[in-house]
């Protein structure tokens, strides 16, 4: 019996792998050191918690089968994922450091001729610098150390089907978490109640951990912009609210954000939080195959500029699948200066977020959203509305 059951057939990881190969070929690299958890986690199934010790996996660009290196701890995991079963072990107990024992594995395999490519996952809270250094120290002169940290990165951002279906599943836990929180808003509740009453309803629905705590703010807090989790302040009668959630299914995150008002909102809540949701609602209808994601952002602040209210510089959405703590965040963004074309089977959180100074609030309001061969899908079925309890 497997530790982690594989959230795929056979067909979806070898699609994946002749993916793979494919884009090795193009930025003609001899192999991939693949670092990342989420490329892992995509590519084989590959799925733990331990990834800020160094690991990789050392794929040959001619299709060979992977090998391995990971902590001695984690063997038997590597080995319950049936796509590696070529793995190697180091110990921390050991003066022969895992930079060096890869450099002798990418020897044993044939891939350091002179000349060779070598790609390798840089930007990734996988691979510290402490052990990157290590790795370039013991690689012989005459091969290249490439950045491909965006090779598995670019393909995971197009979701198959069998993806989309998770993604709805996370959207549908995402939305009873929300549920559940706003029915927990009350005068003299803690925020902390709110992301009790989420995450349990999450749980409850199927759901599983998610790569971020969520943003839970309230009154001056919200100042915040989402950027801090729960605290034990107390709410009172006409305390804003901003409540960032990802529901998570297989790893899949589906992320949105909503804005709450404990009582009645005053007339500069409801101007700020119409105005956004006017924006956002405006641009939707831009979603689709081949729009540059600069042409949606752009209509975003136009939409928000007509309602008085200003967010230049800042992206309007980012993409989202899989995800391990601390960033559920893909690269994908819809900003102006963002080169990307959106694809069918992108999916990413579109949303704005707004302060209001005078009046010491911002207000955040977002959704899941799934690019669809002939416009945009919804992955909540919640309205886009100031909640007041």
């Amino acid at each position: 019996m497997q530790i982690n059951p594989l959230a795929f057939d056979a067909g979806e990881y070898a699609a994946r792998k002749e993916r793979l190969l494919g884009a090795l070929a193009e930025q003609r690299l001899d192999a991939l050191l693949v670092f990342q958890q989420e490329s892992l986690y995509y590519l084989y199934g590959y799925d733990q918690i331990g990834y800020w010790v160094y690991q990789t996996a050392i794929v040959p660009a001619d299709g060979s089968d992977p090998t391995v290196l990971c902590r001695n701890a984690d063997e038997h995991l590597v080995r319950d994922t049936p796509h590696l079963q070529d793995v190697r072990t180091w110990l921390d107990d050991s003066p022969r450091d895992p930079g060096t024992i890869t450099v002798e594995i990418l020897r044993e395999r044939g891939l350091l001729r002179a000349g060779a490519r070598i790609g390798v996952e840089r930007r990734t809270y996988s691979l510290m610098p402490y052990w990157y250094d290590m790795l370039t120290a013991a690689m012989p002169d005459g091969v290249e150390l490439v950045d491909a940290s965006d090779l598995v990165s670019a393909l995971r951002q197009i979701k198959s089907p069998a993806e989309l279906e998770l993604m709805r599943r996370a959207g549908a836990i995402m939305d009873a978490g929300f549920e559940a929180a706003f029915d927990a808003i009350a005068v003299g509740a803690r925020e902390h109640d709110l992301h009790a009453a989420a995450a349990a309803a999450m749980y409850r629905a199927g759901g599983e951990a998610a790569a971020v705590a969520p943003p839970i703010a309230s009154g001056h807090r919200t100042l915040s912009q989402t950027h801090v989790g729960p605290s034990d302040r107390v709410l009172r009668d006409g305390d804003p609210i901003t409540i960032e959630l990802g529901g998570v299914h297989r790893r899949y995150h589906a992320v949105g954000a909503h804005s709450c008002v404990v009582g009645e909102p005053t007339a500069a809540m409801c101007r700020l939080h119409d105005g956004i949701v006017s924006a956002l609602t405006g641009a939707f209808g831009l979603i689709e195959p081949g729009r540059p994601t600069s042409e949606v952002a752009a209509r975003v602040q136009e939409g928000l500029e007509a309602a008085g209210l200003d967010r230049r510089g800042r992206h309007v959405g980012y993409g989202t699948g899989i995800g391990y703590p601390p960033s559920w965040l893909e690269p994908l963004r819809l900003k102006g200066s963002d080169g990307h074309a959106l694809e069918a089977g992108m999916t990413f959180f579109y949303f704005v977020g707004v302060t209001d100074r005078e009046n010491g609030f911002c207000f955040y309001v977002g959704e899941p959203v799934a690019v669809t061969e002939t416009g945009a899908e919804r992955l909540s079925r919640l309205p886009m509305e100031l909640v007041r309890r």
